[in-house]
């Protein structure tokens, strides 16, 4: 794994110029910092800046696991793939919404029983109606509720796919896709030669671990066990790359406008 401004970084970033390529990123912790309470995040002005104009001028998409409408919000209008719920919502093809969300319903129900017959302070169930998220972040002992939770998690029926992260177990339906799923679709959709995604988290970390050779994959944040290609070291260096993608949008302007002008 190496640091993005390596060479062999740069050079992998160089290829993106010369094919239509597809730019998707993480909100939180990639385009936003992480913060103690998810309605608080937000993206930087210099950030959303740069996003709408890199959409501008080639495809890019967001793809988080917050529900579509609060992700929306977040996201400049000029962004063509707002992609929430991890996948499940924004793009054509999901399975249908009325199955995740009965899904969802049960799981509620048996969460209030469970976390009743284990009081813990501090946790918060984020219901996005498709996928539930589970925080901890606010819990006196963050280590104590993560057990808690993960036998609670464990009895839930019918059993979820669990993702970790940063102090959240996400609880997907059995038949759900993952953002590693929405990006091949989108892929496939705007018909990409190259794709580029950032992330910073275990929700990522599928897309990292299942990635085709010829994408290029960035988390946040050094990790050694991640199965990214390149790692940037903090959430506000996300400026630098996108300035660097819209200087490679650029000159691959230029250069298609120099070969029209030719022909």
């Amino acid at each position: 794994m190496k640091h993005l401004l390596s060479a062999e970084g740069q050079e992998s970033l160089r290829t993106l110029a010369g094919a239509r390529a597809l730019f998707a990123f993480d909100f939180d912790g990639t385009l936003a910092p992480i913060v103690s309470r998810p309605p608080d995040a937000r993206a930087g002005i210099g950030v959303r800046q740069r996003l709408a104009l890199l959409a501008q001028r080639a495809p890019v998409a967001v793809v988080s696991g917050r529900g579509l409408a609060d992700l929306r919000e977040r996201i400049p209008v000029e962004v063509r793939h707002c992609i929430g719920n991890h996948g499940n919502e924004g793009l054509p093809g999901a399975t249908d919404p009325a199955t995740l969300h009965a899904v969802c319903r049960g799981w509620i129900a048996q969460l209030d029983a469970g976390l009743a017959a284990a009081p813990l302070s501090g946790i918060v169930v984020e219901d996005k109606r498709l996928t539930l998220s589970l925080h901890y972040r606010l819990a006196r002992d963050c280590e104590h509720a993560l057990r808690e939770l993960a036998q609670i998690v464990k009895r839930l029926d019918p059993a979820p796919r669990v993702i970790g992260g940063k102090l959240v177990l996400n609880l997907l339906p059995p038949q759900a896709r993952t953002k590693f799923e929405a990006i091949i679709a989108l892929a496939g959709h705007e018909r990409a030669q190259r794709v580029l995604f950032v992330g910073d988290d275990a929700t990522d970390e599928l897309v990292f671990a299942q990635a085709p050779a010829h994408w290029i994959t960035v988390r946040v944040g050094l990790d050694r066990a991640s199965r990214a290609h390149y790692f940037i070291h903090r959430q506000s260096e996300i400026v630098m790359l996108l300035d660097q993608l819209l200087q490679l949008s650029r000159a691959s302007a230029m250069r298609d406008g120099d070969e029209g002008g030719r022909r």
